[in-house]
């Protein structure tokens, strides 16, 4: 018998979503016969356009539209989203030894200025949070003074002086992936980087989603969210965690994601716990 989905819908920014994605999220509803809404969101309006709300919505979007969800307490259900657990810092305190960058600096940009590193110091940095205020990189500290230098004569709502940002030695990694995760389980995955260059392949060995797993039966920092894991040497490490809702997909299969997140979301809208799939 198959589910209902009646009071269950998606919600789908159609802009800055990649066509082809579209199109499978879209699809992907259909098979599983739940209602699915397009819709864009303008640019320095700060809202989100109007919608029917007389069913329970799981949102798919940017990172703008995920902030407009998440602020407004009557929606933000179907946005799978903690502001506090979804944090490098967080993330070193649950997994330790697993996180790749485990015993980085956790500082912000006024106080890195104050270490005494040679200019041309080679140095990973990112920030804490999962706001995409700027993409890890690895970049000499005399150009990140040069950045800081910046920041100063600007305001960037999205990044100040003293936002917490991660700063580590950088490594050597062969392999990347993304890993979407639902009540533990890994649902489904794609590779998207090898030799830091970009390289989509859907799915991943089984020993990385052994390894996500085994991460998840520690902790989680939401029932619903991506996992990064990479290889370096021989071992396998997370990256980073992010919020679903935002993530891009690579070559991951969005039908598994969809049918995944709708079920789980299903129960949580409808009271009762869902242990497997």
């Amino acid at each position: 018998m198959k589910p209902n989905y009646n009071n269950i819908q998606w919600m789908i920014q159609k802009n800055l979503t990649n066509v082809d994605d579209l199109l499978a999220l879209k699809q992907s509803c259909d098979s599983i016969e739940v209602k699915y809404i397009e819709f864009d969101i303008i640019p320095f309006i700060g809202q989100l356009p109007d919608f029917d709300k007389s069913r329970h919505s799981i949102f798919y979007g940017s990172t703008t539209m995920g902030k407009l969800v998440y602020e407004n307490d009557s929606l933000n259900k179907g946005f799978f989203f903690n502001d506090q657990s979804f944090s490098i810092a967080n993330y070193f305190d649950h997994w330790r030894r697993h996180m790749l960058n485990y015993g980085a600096l956790v500082t912000s940009f006024s106080e890195l200025m104050s270490k005494e590193y040679e200019l041309d110091k080679l140095l990973f940095i990112r920030p804490d949070d999962d706001s995409k205020s700027f993409s890890g990189e690895v970049k000499k500290y005399g150009e990140i003074r040069e950045w800081y230098e910046r920041l100063k004569m600007f305001d960037n709502t999205s990044l100040s002086l003293d936002s917490k940002i991660i700063v580590s030695e950088p490594y050597q990694l062969r392999y990347e992936w993304r890993l979407w995760i639902v009540n533990k389980q890994v649902v489904a995955a794609s590779k998207y980087r090898e030799d830091f260059k970009l390289k989509k392949e859907r799915g991943c060995p089984p020993a990385v989603i052994q390894f996500a797993e085994q991460r998840c039966r520690d902790y989680t920092p939401h029932d619903i969210f991506v996992m990064d894991i990479c290889k370096t040497g021989d071992s396998y490490y997370i990256v980073e965690c992010g919020c679903l809702n935002s993530a891009g997909f690579y070559n991951a299969d969005i039908g598994a994601i969809v049918s995944s997140v709708t079920e789980y979301f299903s129960g949580m809208v409808g009271g009762r716990k869902i242990t497997s799939f």
